[in-house]
């Protein structure tokens, strides 16, 4: 977790710092005002985790709208499924004698984002925003669906960011922060002896997001 820190914060700083200059020359004559972004690395691990294995993919889509020269609201809404790096299914199936898994879900997203650039307007730059987010999925046996988790996830957080847009209006969105996690397993049936995914947990947040897209 301190590497994956550290490694974020260092990617804030080269990219406010390599790519001020280049942002202001870039789009100095043009005024942005909407952005559609998307991250396909979300597909390999989604919102629930087990230790390090994820248990889902997060398939989603993101919109921003600069209502000001300094202020952007931005949404996103998400499909849960299986995830693309793990599969589940097959670990599961191996250790727990059954004939499939299936998974499905969704999560909403949304920032309110302060933009803090000097000679930058909002969608570009440096930011500060309050972040919120909200998954549910179910976990469930193919062969008995009465053997099923129901999993959510609640994150609260403060975040710093920075939006880079190139003269194409190819958009790179990168954000760090901290703040409060709650995450619920309910399960139901004998899904306790299929899905071994831990207990409830509450605490800090140390969240991290990525995507890329294009602004007009």
């Amino acid at each position: 977790m301190k590497k994956s820190v550290l490694f974020l914060i260092a990617v804030l700083v080269i990219l406010i710092s390599g790519s001020k200059t280049f942002a202001q020359e870039s789009t100095a004559d043009k005024d942005y005002k909407f952005t559609i972004k998307v991250n396909p690395l979300a597909a390999l691990g989604g919102p629930f985790w087990v230790a390090i294995v994820p248990v889902t993919g997060e398939y989603k889509v993101i919109a921003e709208y600069a209502f000001t020269q300094k202020m952007s609201a931005q949404v996103g809404g998400s499909f849960i499924g299986p995830s693309v790096l793990i599969n589940l299914d097959k670990i599961v199936t191996d250790t727990a004698n059954v004939s499939g898994i299936n998974t499905t879900g969704f999560k909403v997203t949304g920032m309110f984002k302060y933009f803090l650039s000097r000679d930058l307007q909002a969608p570009e730059g440096f930011y500060v925003a309050p972040h919120f987010s909200f998954a549910k999925a179910t976990i469930k046996s193919e062969e008995d669906e009465s053997n099923n988790v129901g999993a959510q996830k609640m994150n609260i957080n403060l975040c710093i960011g920075y939006q880079l847009i190139t003269s194409g209006g190819f958009t790179l969105d990168i954000f760090t922060g901290m703040g409060y996690l709650q995450r619920k397993w309910d399960y139901e049936g004998e899904s306790s002896g299929i899905f071994d995914l831990g207990k409830n947990k509450s605490g800090v947040s140390i969240p991290f997001g990525f995507s890329f897209g294009y602004a007009f």
